[in-house]
């Protein structure tokens, strides 16, 4: 089920109503917290099996391991049978997601190496293995809880359905936010009700989600669709509007899902982590990683950069860390060598960025006037440098790749005409981006702003809920991070 489709709101319907009015009818307090967990791990199981029912195992013995995995590593005396569990963990989660992702990538990566060096033409393996939806996001939120266990930082679950439900709710479950145990579990804990929900909140994030995604997103794509399916066909003018008509497609695709799940599970008395923060306002790459995917780029700087020796030691080893951990991250995201060189890009600017930090920009003393200028100049070389790596993250083979870029920096005529939309939509992310969020926040700050009176609230919903139908595709197009 998609967010923005008629199906997930009759389930979603369903699911509010029962979650709120027929539970909430049960007033014995133990017994309606209980009976609401169950049914809404009911709910999001029902959910993950409407894409293939048959994937919903793995997700049930992901569960299972860990969950026993998080009590034998909390109640174990010696260290090394701490260890072994936790090991034992990792070993089931990553083996599941390295086996559906990365099988094919290692026997492709085999092929290439065995077609260059034999006569013969060399292997050709291939598995037909289906990538489970949102085993990267699930994977890793069932990770975090059992190594914040065995590093002291929680306590296990005492209660399989609470932990299950921690695991698989459906509102983040194929797309993040990355959930972490110890923000969420003790949401379970106390009886929640319906008088608590802020209505207006949760309706301005999944409206303001569904904008992103079906009036932005779904437009935008067939200008870079039309780019990476055949860019030795475009110039250098039409490569770099399918270049930054694909920035815009990814970032509104993807917080638009992220604001949807945050509506929803608001709606159910849940509250989840912001996961992005205005990114293309940053001015510099590291800037760039505090604001994009941030419950992913937290993720890895808490549980891969930190443990490989994070900024301890010399700088060499704080540079080959910070490597590592963004080749890593790119390799997350797809298996294809394309990702790879993404997260290596992305490595580089960080570390060259640190470098000038330290070595320059730290040292210059600014008046205002240079400052802006300063400023401006920063974030157009970052914006630049974001486009020309979503490249690599877009194209299909390493070979399209490397035609945008040539086509992007090698001047090149073509007849592309430029559609109108296209300025349009540009225009709706550049306010939506810079003062839209700023504004949106001002209201939520401001209790009694002019716009949190109802008859406005319902004068912006009706507004965008008509361009909607007005402008939406008719389609429903999967969401770009459902693949990963």
């Amino acid at each position: 089920m998609i967010f923005s489709t008629t199906i997930f709101l009759v389930f979603f319907i369903v699911v509010f109503c029962v979650y709120w009015g027929f539970l909430g009818m049960v007033k014995d307090e133990n017994k309606r917290l209980k009976v609401r967990i169950l049914f809404l791990l009911l709910a999001s199981y029902y959910f993950y099996m409407s894409w293939n029912p048959i994937f919903i195992l793995l997700i049930l013995f992901s569960t299972l391991v860990d969950y026993f995995a998080g009590k034998e590593i909390y109640n174990s005396t010696s260290k090394k049978r701490k260890r072994l569990f936790l090991i034992t963990s990792l070993v089931v989660n990553l083996g599941f997601l390295a086996y559906f992702k990365y099988a094919n990538f290692f026997l492709d990566t085999v092929n290439q190496i065995s077609s260059m060096v034999s006569p013969d033409g060399g292997t050709n393996y291939f598995l037909n293995i289906v990538l489970p939806v949102g085993i990267s996001f699930y994977t890793f939120q069932s990770m975090c809880y059992t190594i914040d266990i065995y590093y002291g930082k929680m306590k296990p679950s005492k209660n399989f359905f609470e932990f299950s439900l921690y695991v698989s709710f459906f509102p983040q479950l194929v797309a993040g936010p990355i959930v972490r145990a110890k923000d969420f579990i003790p949401q379970l804990k106390g009886n929640k009700f319906f008088k608590d929900i802020n209505f207006q909140l949760a309706a301005n994030y999944f409206i303001m989600g569904l904008v992103k995604k079906v009036l932005i997103a779904d437009n935008i794509a067939p200008i870079s669709d039309a780019l990476f399916s055949d860019p030795a066909q475009y110039g250098t003018l039409g490569t770099w509007i399918g270049v930054m008509a694909y920035a815009i497609q990814i970032y509104c695709d993807f917080s638009g899902y992220s604001d949807m799940a945050i509506g929803v599970a608001a709606l159910l008395g849940f509250k989840l982590m912001e996961n992005f923060n205005m990114p293309y306002t940053a001015t510099n790459v590291t800037d760039f990683w505090r604001k994009w995917h941030i419950s992913l780029s937290t993720w890895l700087r808490d549980y891969l950069f930190i443990p490989l020796g994070g900024s301890r030691g010399t700088k060499a080893m704080y540079h080959r860390n910070l490597m590592i951990t963004m080749l890593l991250g790119g390799l997350w995201h797809g298996a294809s060598w394309n990702f790879v060189v993404w997260g290596g890009l992305h490595g580089l600017a960080l570390i060259l960025h640190k470098l000038y930090k330290t070595k320059v920009s730290d040292k210059i003393q600014f008046s205002k006037a240079p400052y802006v200028l300063y400023n401006t100049a920063s974030w157009f070389i970052t914006m630049v440098f974001v486009c020309v790596t979503w490249v690599f993250f877009r194209a299909q083979t390493f070979g399209d790749s490397w035609q945008i870029i040539k086509n992007m920096f090698l001047f090149k005529e073509s007849d592309f005409s430029i559609p109108v939309g296209f300025y349009l939509l540009l225009l709706l992310i550049v306010i939506g981006h810079f003062f839209g969020v700023k504004y949106f926040q001002k209201i939520e700050e401001d209790r009694n702003h002019v716009f949190k009176r109802p008859f406005f609230q319902a004068i912006l919903w009706g507004i965008a809920i008509f361009a909607i139908l007005l402008f939406g595709q008719d389609d429903n197009q999967a969401f770009i991070y459902f693949q990963f």
